[in-house]
């Protein structure tokens, strides 16, 4: 009942926020020792089906954040920032294994997948499946850590990307 559901959740936005998170693929034990294969676990995170369906989700509420703060400010403090704080760790840890240089911006790219990946499904209605994510890698975010881009391997079936 309604008094059950306000028990635990003093808000709208605290309530919609934890559903969301029931379907949030978890990626805080992704450091395999090369940062290679932490992209590689962080795309299968990322583009798992349980992944697909959060991504239908936020979609959803992303419509809703500009018109209710409490929901944005819950949704950058429970998925935004912590997702890109995690992406940020494995970038760190990749520059002290010597994988990155000093130069490479950890902030800005550690939110260019993320971004990339809800901005395909929010305009243009598309998901952003597993090739897409590695479009992303290979032609953005590999060159902006000073890396050679590369072409994607997938065998997805999805072979369009506009």
């Amino acid at each position: 009942g309604k008094t059950t559901i306000y028990r635990r959740w003093s808000t709208k936005a605290e309530l919609v926020i934890d559903a969301m998170a029931s379907l949030k693929p978890s990626i805080d034990t992704i450091d395999t020792g090369s940062l290679d294969g932490d992209i590689e676990l962080l795309i299968a995170a990322s583009c798992s089906p349980h992944s697909q369906r959060l991504q239908q989700v936020m979609v959803s509420v992303c419509s809703a954040l500009p018109r209710e703060p409490d929901l944005l400010d819950a949704f950058k403090t429970r998925f935004t920032e912590p997702r890109i704080a995690r992406i940020s760790g494995m970038l760190e840890r990749a520059r002290e294994r010597d994988e990155l240089g000093a130069h490479v911006d950890i902030a800005m790219a550690s939110s260019l997948v993320p971004s990339l990946m809800l901005q395909r499904a929010l305009m243009t209605g598309k998901p952003a499946g597993r090739a897409y994510a590695e479009q992303v890698v290979g032609s953005v975010l590999l060159p902006v850590l000073g890396l050679p881009s590369r072409t994607p391997s997938s065998t997805d079936t999805e072979t369009s990307h506009d």
